[in-house]
């Protein structure tokens, strides 16, 4: 994401959303405030129309309170409706409207002290410009749009004293060059101030997508993608030490050396990744995990599991392997397919059982089943109150 600002202190699209959504909503409420209020002090200027303006007090009052007031009530509900370009759109042309009000009665006011009402105007530019925060671009094109109106109407009002109309035109543009000014300034700081914060959130959030990815890949066996022996000794430690049942079984790959052996270590990392990507696929859920324990050795560990659910999983895992139908050719048993041999060993509930006895009576499973024939499972003795060496 790109952070940075042009000559209008606009925001790149990518910022800009960002912003929005981190600053929309106060932004809406503060500008609803300062429609209302500002008015408020708006028509507080009827009042003085029936001493300054007497010949057009009926029209002054029509045009603020029928005209500006509904309209700037409807822009007060409308700007939390629309999105930040329509919102700030409907701000400037609210504020033209305001600004060109007090200009018109100026120009057709012929009233002795009528001259005066032109101070409103100027109040009005200011209003905008610094009170009502109007983005820079939208208070640079509001006050080019006023001072061409002022210049208008100051230079073609009959019966307006010369030194008089270049006293006000020089009034006017003085309150657009400060107050478009110090909207710049307080826009600028605004923006600068919100990219120094984006910058550093970013790099933050840089650090973190980093330090997850380092995560990710140091709990992950390189060759399998799945948990390594760090991310399986963390949630051993951790499910085993909890008042539940926990199930854990032992796998290795039958006859794997004389595979290596016959197909060469390429075949051999082949086969690792496809059953490591059938115990994946079983091991799906929260309270199950596949890892690889090293080599050709695999471990599932099953949280709140008993014996007979163990013994099932233990039982499908033998024929899944099996039915991959991956060659082959130099197991000693006559057998032409890699096969797996499964050892279950099971944590009771209320025990917390040690880490290392439950693996050592899993692999004391798993050298049963092996000593049995291979391609089956064997159930530890005491799990559920059984002793089994079963095929699958």
């Amino acid at each position: 994401m790109a952070v940075q600002l042009d000559w209008l202190l606009r925001f790149d699209p990518g910022v800009e959303a960002r912003h929005e959504a981190e600053h929309g909503r106060d932004r809406v409420a503060g500008l609803r405030r300062l429609v209302l209020f500002g008015m408020i002090i708006y028509n507080s200027y009827n009042l003085s129309s029936f001493a300054v303006t007497p010949d057009i007090a009926g029209l002054s009052v029509v045009a603020r309170l029928l005209v500006i007031t509904p309209m700037s009530i409807a822009a007060a509900w409308l700007i939390a409706r629309v999105g930040p370009a329509a919102r700030e759109n409907i701000l400037l042309f609210g504020m033209i409207a305001a600004e060109a009000t007090p200009i018109l009665l100026f120009w057709l006011t012929r009233a002795p002290l009528g001259d005066y009402t032109f101070g409103e105007a100027i109040l009005v530019i200011i209003f905008g410009n610094v009170l009502l925060a109007m983005r820079f671009r939208h208070a640079l094109a509001f006050t080019l749009v006023s001072c061409l109106v002022a210049a208008v109407a100051v230079s073609t009002k009959p019966g307006l004293d010369p030194a008089l109309r270049d006293v006000l035109a020089m009034q006017f543009a003085t309150a657009c060059g400060f107050s478009l000014y110090a909207n710049y300034r307080m826009e600028r700081l605004r923006c600068r101030d919100y990219l120094r914060t984006l910058t550093a959130q970013l790099a933050s959030e840089a650090a973190e997508a980093e330090r997850r990815i380092y995560q990710g890949l140091s709990g992950t066996d390189a060759l399998t993608g799945l948990p390594n022996r760090r991310v399986l000794d963390e949630t051993a430690d951790l499910w085993f030490g909890e008042a539940g049942t926990a199930a854990l079984l032992m796998i290795d790959i039958d006859h794997f050396k004389p595979l290596n052996d016959t197909l060469g270590h390429p075949e051999g990392d082949a086969c690792l990744r496809r059953v490591a990507a059938l115990f994946a696929t079983v091991a799906s859920g929260p309270d199950i995990l596949a890892a690889r324990f090293g080599g050709e050795e695999f471990v599932v560990i099953m949280r709140d599991a008993g014996g007979a659910e163990a013994a099932r999983l233990a039982a499908a895992l033998v024929r899944a392997v099996e039915a991959l139908g991956i060659v082959h050719p130099g197991r000693p048993d006559g057998l032409d397919v890699v096969t797996i041999s499964v050892g279950v060993a099971l944590k009771p509930a209320g025990a917390a059982g040690l880490r290392s006895a439950l693996f050592a009576e899993a692999d004391q499973a798993l050298y049963e089943a092996k000593r049995r024939g291979r391609n089956r499972y064997a159930v530890a003795p005491g799990a559920d109150g059984a002793t089994a060496a079963t095929s699958a």
